[in-house]
């Protein structure tokens, strides 16, 4: 098996052709827990812009918790400790998946100024450079979150802080487009996982609709809605995944992009997540026979039952190419916990990231 096919199709559009500013990379605290853990020291070697560190929430009436006793025990201090490196900005992002999402919306709905507050005095209380509030769900009022983010905007412009959104792009009635332009330092806009659901096969991150139901929502086509909505490009940042999506299949002579699937794929050995795999724990299953979706510039690969849909290196390059040709500020990891910390896939320890860092600074 291998992470690397050469069935290219580039989308090129020299109009909006320029240099990247940002490669926006997350950590996601829970990886300091697994059996073979990945730590923010670990990051030493990578040459991202931006760090984000998942791994705080909020009560609903507006104060920021912490999740793990790990955060404030180390974490948060090796984190700090990637300034040695670079010029970088680190963020904290507030609204983690681990916390829910309804705390958070009541928090912003009802307790609006004292979350700006409670925010704001965390940046300063752990060195944050900043803060993202992630909104990738729809149980929200936008005017609300509008709102919120008009507010907290004008309390971090007052101590030096930078404010960050990330978003579900195919959420696009959900949010003032406006107003997360106009106040939001960064857009990180999340287009994967269009379908959210394991009945069948679908690709994690197509990058142009191909026609059919299971791929008819893309990179592509959430992109240009937002952009037709105001989206301003140079703050959209194009998050791809570094980990895959994996199903069951419900038939073994089945195993094409749609195909029946009956639930999601066994866990992986060290992120323990069904229907998940980091991109270091797939590239050790020799089984699997590679396919290609080339109309949605995508590939899967399957053995017996078990299917994944995981970005290869060509994959990304076609997204890379994609960024600079639409004139887009960067691009964003998902997470590098779940890329190849330590080359057990023997291209290069993280090498979603480091193939970003490669291709951008050769543009």
């Amino acid at each position: 098996m291998s992470f690397f096919f050469t069935d290219t199709v580039f989308w090129v559009n020299h109009k909006y052709r320029c240099q990247i500013e940002d490669i926006v990379c997350y950590y996601d605290s829970r990886a300091a827990s697994y059996s073979t853990p990945t730590y923010p020291s670990n990051f030493s070697t990578t040459n991202c812009t931006h760090y984000i560190y998942d791994g705080i929430g909020v009560t609903s009436l507006g104060d920021v918790r912490v999740l793990s006793s790990y955060d404030t025990s180390s974490g948060f201090a090796d984190f700090q400790a990637l300034r040695k490196n670079a010029n970088i900005k680190l963020f904290v992002q507030l609204g983690s998946d681990r916390d829910g999402s309804k705390s958070l919306t009541n928090a912003i709905a009802g307790r609006c100024e004292r979350l700006v507050n409670s925010v704001a005095i965390f940046l300063d209380q752990y060195n944050f450079d900043g803060v993202e509030i992630d909104r990738r769900t729809n149980d929200f009022d936008k005017g609300a979150l509008a709102r919120f983010i008009n507010r907290l905007r004008a309390r971090l412009y007052m101590i030096n802080k930078q404010l960050s959104v990330s978003v579900s792009a195919q959420l696009i009635d959900a949010y003032d487009i406006t107003s997360l332009s106009l106040y939001a330092d960064m857009i990180n806009f999340h287009a994967y996982n269009f379908t959210g659901t394991f009945t069948s096969t679908a690709n994690l991150a197509p990058l142009f609709s191909a026609g059919s139901a299971t791929s008819a929502v893309s990179v592509n086509s959430t992109l240009t809605s937002w952009l037709a909505a105001g989206a301003r490009r140079n703050k959209i940042n194009l998050v791809v995944p570094a980990f895959g999506q994996t199903y069951l299949l419900a038939s073994e002579a089945q195993n094409g992009v749609g195909a029946r699937a009956t639930g999601p794929g066994t866990a992986g050995s060290n992120t323990k997540r069904a229907g998940l795999v980091a991109r270091y724990e797939f590239c050790t299953l020799t089984s699997y026979t590679a396919a290609t979706d080339a109309a949605a510039a995508t590939a899967y690969f399957f053995s017996g039952k078990n299917w994944v849909s995981i970005e290869t290196e060509d994959t990304l390059v076609q997204k890379y190419t994609y960024v600079l040709d639409n004139g887009l500020a960067g691009v964003g990891i998902y997470t590098l916990d779940l890329d190849d910390a330590t080359n057990t896939c023997t291209k290069g320890a993280y090498r979603v990231a480091e193939l970003a860092y490669q291709y951008f600074t050769d543009a």
